[in-house]
């Protein structure tokens, strides 16, 4: 049976709400105008998004798939850490590793809507309303790669230690945890029960547990324990191999999986970078390409006779991170975030990354939720009264009030110190280059000294960006279907792991997040979510700049895997179809 969520929907044409930023404050139009004119331009934008299918990969039943064969596909770094629950595993390339062999008990339907996935869970209901009480089974067949049973003991131990109150646990988010009172055994040990301190909206999400309890036990197994390897699988692949020299990580079908047998053989990851993934697809040394970012890439991509490329809405989006302890304390001015914000074209941004994609670059003005998304407004015009447009003589004159004084070469300076900036790119990743490169442009013109600064692009974060290592970043944001409750640690506490800006904002937002949080009626959370991202608006430490489509290259033949807004994808469907 199919339950309800309170994921929001995409709303098919529906106009974005003004932030476009695609035009200049230049003539003699108005603001109101040039807002009129933006608004028009996004409407045009997303129509065009809105024809895009929520799923886009080629379909095909499982009788229909081939029995064997090897899928062959790119990430651009291993993880430091295979613990994604930690601090250092919280990226991307590690979940697109593991996703063929972990489960969060629940899947997602084309539409968006989530279900239970019986491999996993028998039921899960909310069976008390105050205090709210999430009863749920486990499926006894579940068991771990090591053949111990999932149960609810894991459960216990895995929300113990991301709820927060144990230091010593190097969480990424404790979202929704903090508000578990309890886990508790009722019935067998496959039966039990999640009590709540204060309702949780998205209990859904915190029904099964990652990984077995001797890791969460554990502090020291739970930071380190899986630095080298991966944490046990209970999906239908498991490791068979991670060669961190290489880059190279070999699946294999999981001999202890209970469900239906995995059609592929193996799965093999390579790290590949971003600037040598055209020649390695090209040259058949890669089966698909997950999420192309850059025009090279794609056109080349594009050339593959044998290939199907594939396009889709998502939840990806890139931002302008600006450090509020970096540029030597410039940066702690808000006056000189706000200059960086009016100073970048985003348009311009975008189209050096996205229009080389044959897609429409459209602007991000919310912190929540994505353009065209149920609840999405201008966070900037709610704040400001006008939408965050490229606008560089305000910026010069919010400069110039601020008491920065353009110099010889171009260059502002304040009680002798240069208005000089650090942006940092990780090595080998066009996008992020291509964005950097652009915004170093518009901020070198009124009157910034922006040098950029290439990193090893596996030191990117762990080195850089969760050490607060930085001025200026431009890396992006998956977002999940369910963004109330997965937003708000990227800017609040101050104390989160992922709230790498170091805003502030503990005393303004806490009872509109915990509404964002608690609260079961859509209405009133709405309210609150736009009053917290207005607030984050107002800091301008994170800039949003565009969302991003997700687009694929998948060899034909390859069947039920490719891009998809928010399908799930059935890893023992996926392959190679019958002839």
């Amino acid at each position: 049976m199919t339950l309800s969520t309170n994921r929001r929907r995409f709303l098919q044409g529906t106009a974005l709400l003004g932030g476009a930023g695609a035009l200049a404050a230049c003539g003699q139009k108005s603001s109101e105008e040039q807002a009129d004119e933006a608004a028009e331009e996004n409407k045009k934008k997303a129509d065009e998004a809105s024809e895009l299918p929520s799923t886009a990969w080629t379909r095909a039943e499982y009788d229909d798939v081939e029995e064997g064969g090897t899928l062959r596909l790119a990430v651009s770094q291993l993880p430091n850490n295979w613990n994604g629950s930690h601090a250092d595993g919280a990226l991307v390339d590690r979940s697109t590793i593991v996703d063929s062999m972990s489960a969060s008990g629940i899947r997602f339907t084309e539409e968006g809507e989530w279900e239970l996935d019986p491999d996993y869970v028998v039921s899960a209901e909310v069976t008390s309303e105050d205090p709210q009480i999430v009863t749920v089974k486990y499926n006894p067949d579940a068991v771990w790669e090591t053949g111990d049973p999932i149960t609810i003991e894991d459960l216990i131990a895995y929300s113990k230690a991301l709820k927060g109150d144990d230091d010593a646990f190097q969480v990424a988010s404790t979202v929704g945890w903090e508000q578990v009172k309890e886990v508790r055994q009722t019935d067998d040990e496959f039966t039990g029960e999640i009590e709540f301190d204060s309702p949780y909206a998205d209990w859904i999400t915190l029904i099964y547990p990652e990984f077995p309890h001797g890791i969460s036990d554990d502090p020291e197994e739970f930071n380190k324990g899986y630095v080298d390897e991966n944490t046990p699988s209970n999906g239908p692949f498991r490791v068979e191999s991670i060669d961190n020299s290489a880059g190279v990580v070999t699946l294999t079908q999981n001999d202890k999986w209970w469900g239906r047998a995995p059609k592929l053989e193996k799965i093999i990851f390579s790290v590949v970078s971003q600037q040598q993934l055209p020649s390695a697809f090209a040259n058949g040394e890669l089966d698909a390409l997950d999420g192309i970012a850059d025009g090279d890439t794609y056109s080349q991509a594009a050339a593959r006779d044998d290939v199907e490329i594939q396009k889709s809405n998502g939840v990806t989006w890139n931002w302008l991170g600006i450090n509020l302890e970096g540029g030597k304390g410039i940066l702690a001015d808000e006056k000189v975030r706000e200059a960086i914000a009016r100073g970048t074209n985003r348009e311009a941004v975008g189209e050096a990354v996205v229009g080389p994609l044959d897609s429409p670059v459209i602007l991000k003005d919310h912190f929540v939720f994505m353009p065209g998304q149920e609840g999405y407004e201008d966070s900037y015009e709610a704040a400001f009264g006008d939408p965050l447009t490229f606008d560089p003589e305000r910026a010069e004159q919010i400069l110039d009030d601020a008491g920065w004084e353009l110099g010889d070469g171009g260059v502002r300076t304040k009680d002798g110190d240069k208005l000089a900036l650090s942006f940092l790119i990780p090595a080998d990743v066009k996008s992020n280059s291509d964005r950097a490169r652009q915004i170093q442009s518009d901020l070198n013109e009124i009157g910034f000294e922006v040098e950029l600064q290439t990193v090893p692009a596996d030191a990117y974060f762990d080195e850089y960006i969760h050490v607060g290592n930085f001025d200026l970043i431009t890396p992006g944001w998956q977002g999940t279907n369910f963004p109330e409750t997965s937003s708000s640690n990227i800017y609040y506490p101050h104390s989160s792991a992922q709230n790498y800006t170091g805003i502030n904002l503990d005393d303004e937002v806490a009872d509109d997040v915990n509404t964002m949080k608690s609260e079961t009626d859509e209405a009133v959370r709405l309210e609150a979510t736009n009053r917290f991202s207005k607030a984050v608006a107002e800091t301008f430490s994170t800039i949003p700049l565009y969302a991003t489509p997700k687009i694929f290259a998948v060899k034909e033949g390859i069947v039920n895997y490719g891009a998809s807004l928010f399908e799930s994808i059935d890893w023992t469907q996926v392959g190679y179809a019958k002839e």
